[in-house]
């Protein structure tokens, strides 16, 4: 089988072609090549020798998605539909919110959570991505817009990005390095609905990405039957993580908060968030809940959405209000589902 060497780091790399008995500086060259320039052919890669252009076309290959369909929102945001070299599909989001050219990024095929307010979770699980297939969302999208630079990528796509820790970290390697992406950790936002060891692990193993947090509701019943892993990781193992995550990283965290009428937008509720987050160096997102179809969720009134957020705010937290774009294509937060049923 070919070496794919989309998504290998530059270390994983350098092995490679020094396995082939090169120098380690054409991994160098190979990287700008991919990352820089676009190449999936080694024949375009001028400075490095026919023969060894050769060898690489008999033992490496470059790619791993194909674009199946992209759906443009009134807003401006696009939805991408990939599909996998096994026939799996993900999805991606394209974000114009200027001076910002957000990527939204799946990082599993499904999802293992099932958390009640998400298409995602409620399709099931299929697999991890591996790192080529996270990175290849951002080539395939950065060759659709060549006039434009990508400035931001969120993992908030299809999946738990924790959940798929070794490629996760992979895909950000090759994501920050300037022989890679070259966009900044602080320009990359995971969120995660709350691993507390992978938490922690992200922290002490250096990644200075930002880290965003669904809590979603203010006591452990509530959010056990929003969100199942709570039963495994109470809110305040959650909260205890974030807080390690915060000071280790010295980047404040983000709690997002999907407001859903009648379940977790009391004025109880806002006051109870208040007190479980003072100590931590954070602020809040409140995502008022997009519709998904065959859920029988609400999001309630703006008026009771701003009234969250007053009380919030007069208890020194930041918070803003966040109103999802791409709805009107299924692209918002938590709508995402993909189709995960293999193609013929």
């Amino acid at each position: 089988m070919k070496k794919n060497l989309l998504g290998l780091t530059r270390e994983e790399l350098e092995q490679f072609v020094v396995s082939l008995g090169q120098k380690p500086f054409r991994s160098r060259q190979i990287m700008k090549w991919i990352y820089a320039k676009g190449a999936s052919d080694f024949d375009v890669m001028t400075d490095i020798s026919v023969p060894l252009r050769d060898k690489l076309k008999e033992v490496a290959c470059i790619g791993g998605i194909d674009t199946l369909e992209r759906i443009s929102s009134p807003d401006g945001s696009v939805k991408y539909a990939f599909r996998l070299s096994d026939g799996n599909i993900i999805e991606s989001v394209l974000i114009f919110d200027a001076p910002r050219v957000t990527v939204c990024l799946s990082s599993q095929v499904g999802c293992p959570l099932g958390c009640l307010f998400c298409a995602t979770g409620r399709a099931g699980f299929v697999r991890n991505l591996t790192s080529a297939e996270i990175v290849d969302q951002i080539i395939q999208i950065k060759k659709d817009i060549p006039e434009k630079r990508i400035t931001n990528l969120v993992f908030m796509g299809m999946g738990e990005p924790l959940l798929n820790y070794d490629n996760l970290t992979r895909a950000l390697q090759v994501i920050t390095s300037d022989f890679g992406l070259s966009i900044g950790a602080r320009h990359i936002n995971v969120s995660t609905v709350g691993i507390p060891d992978r938490m922690r692990a992200l922290a002490d193993d250096g990644f200075r990405v930002k880290l965003a947090i669904s809590l979603n509701a203010t006591t452990n019943g509530t959010r056990s039957h929003l969100m199942p892993i709570n039963e495994k990781y109470s809110i305040e193992k959650l909260l205890s993580a974030a807080s390690y995550f915060a000071h280790r990283s010295k980047r404040w965290v983000t709690f997002e908060y999907v407001l859903i009428k009648g379940m977790n937008d009391s004025i109880e509720d806002a006051s109870r968030l208040a007190g479980l987050i003072e100590d931590i160096p954070s602020k809040v997102n409140l995502i008022p809940y997009n519709p998904i179809e065959g859920i029988d969720l609400c999001p309630p009134s703006l008026g009771v959405v701003e009234r969250f957020q007053r009380i919030l705010l007069d208890n020194h937290i930041t918070a803003t209000i966040r109103f999802s774009k791409g709805t009107a294509i299924s692209a918002a937060c938590g709508q995402l589902s993909g189709r995960l049923k293999k193609r013929n």
